[in-house]
């Protein structure tokens, strides 16, 4: 069959030929296709004008088909049971997928989360791979869609606003400061105490825009910032060996805090806390075995943000 026949082909007629070859009767075939005769005899016609052949004779025994019609049942039940599988919703086994997914992150978030997110991965896709990739500040406005499958960001970052997102939990940020340090001796922090030493800021580049330089600026106040750098673990380690501080959530914090000699700190000013989505474009939102990742990293985010959120209310308490 030319192309141009295809592209002028009513697929329904393909079953209308398959129950006429079944049933060698116009009635009974209508019936199994919940038709009326007339309605069957029209297809018949209309099939016998495709193929160029009468398919079926009139005989005193009934309808018999012609060696044409004949040579047509088995490519056309092989031609439907395909037409079939292409119309059947794709499933995904991640015990059996040997894919492989790309994770996009910010190292805190990396340090916060992907060690349990490949723990439960393997657990359940052990034959898929896993790939992370670096997040930056404007990453998601100037990368193509099929470099990451999934992006896990803070509110600070620049989104598309035609990404899907999902609201995964909320994190407090609090002064850390080395356990030696001349502050950590106070029981609570005046503005003065917090600006009277210099900080540390990690950097993702792009944006100049620190949300607490802002929210201070907002108060008519300006901290001198120490030092900057893009590791958020040095970060950490440089804190606890100096009289440097640190403004930040505190999961990972907390997960260091004796190994790198850190003390916490209620913040002297109020802010607004992260926000934290998993992020991915539209192109892949009905992807089955994407369904399944973002499904598997946002219970695993969750509860680990809201655990963190009732341990520090026990310590409140």
């Amino acid at each position: 069959m030319k192309h141009r026949q295809l592209a002028q082909l009513d697929f329904k007629l393909l079953l209308c030929l398959q129950q006429l070859l079944l049933t060698c009767n116009v009635s009974q075939a209508a019936d199994q296709l919940h038709m009326s005769q007339p309605a069957m005899s029209r297809a018949l016609n209309r099939l016998r004008e495709l193929f160029d052949d009468p398919l079926f004779i009139r005989s005193n025994s009934g309808m018999q088909p012609t060696t044409r019609a004949l040579t047509l049942a088995e490519p056309l039940s092989a031609t439907l049971a395909q037409l079939d599988n292409l119309m059947q919703k794709e499933r995904f086994e991640p015990g059996k997928s040997k894919r492989q997914f790309r994770l996009q992150m910010t190292g805190y978030m990396a340090q916060a989360y992907l060690a349990e997110i490949t723990k439960k991965f393997y657990q359940q896709a052990p034959h898929a791979d896993l790939e992370t990739i670096n997040l930056k500040e404007k990453s998601l406005l100037n990368q193509p869609a099929s470099v990451a499958d999934l992006t896990f960001c803070s509110d600070a970052m620049y989104v598309p606003d035609h990404y899907r997102r999902q609201q995964l939990g909320e994190e407090f940020f609090s002064c850390v400061m080395a356990q030696d340090h001349p502050l950590n001796s106070l029981d609570q922090l005046s503005v003065d105490d917090y600006l009277s030493y210099p900080h540390v800021i990690t950097t993702l580049g792009g944006s100049p825009h620190i949300r607490v330089n802002d929210m201070l600026s907002k108060l008519g106040y300006q901290r001198r910032i120490g030092m900057r750098l893009p590791h958020y673990m040095a970060a950490l380690e440089i804190v606890g060996s100096s009289h440097l501080l640190i403004t930040s959530t505190t999961l990972v914090v907390e997960r260091y805090k004796q190994q790198f000699g850190l003390s916490v700190k209620p913040l002297p000013i109020n802010m607004e806390p992260a926000t934290y989505y998993q992020v991915w474009s539209p192109v892949v939102h009905q992807d089955p075995a994407l369904i399944w990742l973002r499904q598997l990293c946002a219970q695993i985010i969750s509860e680990m943000i809201e655990k963190h959120k009732q341990s520090q209310n026990h310590k409140l308490s």
